[in-house]
């Protein structure tokens, strides 16, 4: 699969009064609202996603569309508590591709959750340290770029593009920062859903030398601290599940494991799961 090809014919689209992102880069198609879905709509979006060579179709589902979900087919992976201004999401799915339904590293992955969940360490934040946290500015994107392209072989957005960074730096995604000499060592960013006044907490990212630091924990600290400023009510993560580190970070902060997408995006390389973590912000 050719990424950067397939990552501009994503789109965002309307079916039957349905809106939708149409993900070729991760080969899924994501239903975005709900007000109108039927059995039959579903299905049509189905046969759409087949004829697309789409893998995966997902939703965050009201509680009551769950019945609906399910009986076209698709399975809960898992919850985010408090997504739609309070209200809880299920996170559905279909999986059209049956090589996408099972997830290759489940052991290792259910280890490191059974680490994260029994080890009740709690974050706190570092003393005289040599680096500064602070807000990230359009000026930061070529470094951005580097630290991204130094961590991930693929992503499942275009973080690697100047003029992606640009455009949702100033519309919906708050990127923070640890810096020090000068240089962008550490990043975390939130993917701000005003109208249902939620946060997704992504793009988390540092240079190997400095990882082990705490840095990473306290990027996500400012973040969150800017979120409950600005009346957010839930805060989520959508992490590796094979990567130690960022799921234990999550941990140390109060986050809860939610579930596991399986094979949800394509992410250095091939398609990875992702472990939920929530946190209510209320």
């Amino acid at each position: 699969m050719n990424i950067d090809q397939d990552e501009c014919k994503n789109l965002y689209t309307n079916f039957s009064g349905v809106d939708m992102y149409v993900d070729y880069r991760n080969k899924r198609l994501k239903i975005l609202s709900h007000s109108l879905l039927s059995e039959l709509i579903i299905k049509e979006i189905i046969d759409y996603s087949k004829k697309e060579n789409l893998g995966k179709i997902i939703a965050n589902c009201y509680k009551q569309d769950l019945s609906l979900f399910e009986e076209c087919g698709f399975v809960a992976e898992g919850v985010i508590d408090g997504f739609f201004q309070g209200e809880d999401a299920t996170c559905m799915s279909l999986f059209l591709d049956t090589k996408r339904k099972n997830s290759l590293y489940e052991e290792k992955e259910n280890r490191i959750i059974d680490y994260c969940v029994k080890n009740t360490n709690k974050f706190e934040l570092t003393k005289n340290k040599n680096y500064t946290i602070r807000q990230a500015v359009p000026d930061d994107i070529p470094q951005i770029i580097q630290l991204f392209q130094t961590a991930f072989e693929t992503y499942p957005t275009p973080i690697f593009s100047r003029e992606y960074l640009q455009k949702v730096m100033q519309d919906h995604i708050l990127y923070m920062v640890a810096e020090e000499e000068g240089k962008i060592i550490s990043i975390a960013s939130a993917d701000l859903d005003k109208q249902h006044m939620n946060a997704e907490i992504t793009d988390c990212a540092t240079y190997p030398k400095y990882r082990g630091r705490n840095i990473l924990s306290e990027l996500i600290f400012q973040l969150e601290t800017h979120l409950k400023r600005n009346g957010f009510a839930t805060a989520y993560s959508l992490s590796r599940a094979n990567n130690l580190g960022i799921n234990r970070s999550l941990s140390k902060l109060g986050y809860m494991y939610r579930g596991r997408l399986i094979n949800n995006c394509h992410i250095c390389g091939g398609f990875e799961d992702m472990n939920i973590w929530v946190k209510t912000l209320k």
